[in-house]
């Protein structure tokens, strides 16, 4: 792993990169709690694929600054620059994991002739769709509904009061628990601002994303009902949707194998 920390306009960005330095550039968007910072087994995944993993930290998130954003579309203006230093001037793929699939969504959607391929794992749905969020519990619909309307502060001040409990909810995920310090020491402003930016108007509709969408998603994950994943793989034109057999929503070995498995072949 190779971490660096870039600055534009005076706004700091993190980001690491895995895998091969010479190979294929895909872009990694993190999930709601985490950072740059992956297990060994990515970076040795990427190496064998001959896959470049950049792996970027969203404002607000590990050495990355944090910075307004209107929508979950601003995502693309943000990593532009970032791509520029990292050399990458030609095609890329892009993937995403849990709350970072619409950022995903958004690369793909902004920039059609530049991103190849999108892949997700364990993927948010389109939620600010009514007809896919109603697949999630009942009881959710009041948090989604606090999520798009509360001020930021009050939304902060709901994940300070969560950090103890999320430590012990992801105390065996050491790469999610690693990133809680960095998450605490911005205010939590950045996964605040995430969950007010994922009900509310994207600023594209999956119907805007052409190229292919490769998706794993476990029947049994408790964070993300199956059905929102299915109805949410339905909207884009050209995606597939492959269960993961172990029902965690931390993407399983078996899962990430089958990845790279997959982008080691697709090097057209």
């Amino acid at each position: 792993m190779n971490r660096t920390v870039l600055t534009f306009d005076s706004i700091a960005r993190g980001l690491a990169e895995y895998g091969d330095p010479h190979g294929r550039p895909v872009v990694l968007h993190h999930g709601l709690l985490g950072d740059a910072g992956l297990p060994d087994v990515w970076d040795a995944l990427a190496r064998d694929a001959a896959v470049r993993l950049i792996a970027v930290e969203r404002p607000g998130y590990g050495a990355s600054d944090p910075a307004p954003m209107t929508a979950v579309g601003d995502w693309t203006a943000h990593l532009l620059p970032v791509l520029d230093a990292c050399g990458v001037d030609g095609p890329f793929d892009v993937l995403g994991i849990s709350a970072g699939a619409p950022y995903t969504y958004a690369l793909a959607a902004a920039l059609p002739e530049r991103v190849r391929r999108v892949w997700v794992l364990s993927g948010l749905p389109y939620v600010p769709d009514d007809a896919v969020r109603g697949h999630y519990p009942e009881e959710a619909e009041p948090v989604w509904t606090f999520y798009r309307e509360a001020p930021e502060a009050e939304v902060v001040a709901r994940f300070e009061a969560a950090a103890g409990r999320m430590a012990e909810v992801f105390a065996e995920s050491p790469w999610v628990l690693a990133s809680l310090p960095g998450l605490a020491a911005h205010g939590w402003r950045g996964p605040a601002r995430e969950v007010r930016l994922q009900t509310r108007p994207w600023g594209f509709v999956p119907a805007g994303v052409a190229q292919p969408v490769r998706l794993w998603h476990a029947p049994a994950d408790q964070e993300v009902p199956f059905p929102a994943a299915e109805a949410t793989a339905a909207l884009f034109p050209a995606a597939r949707l492959t269960e993961q057999r172990e029902p965690d929503h931390i993407p399983s070995e078996e899962t990430l194998r089958e990845l790279f498995a997959e982008l080691g072949d697709d090097r057209g």
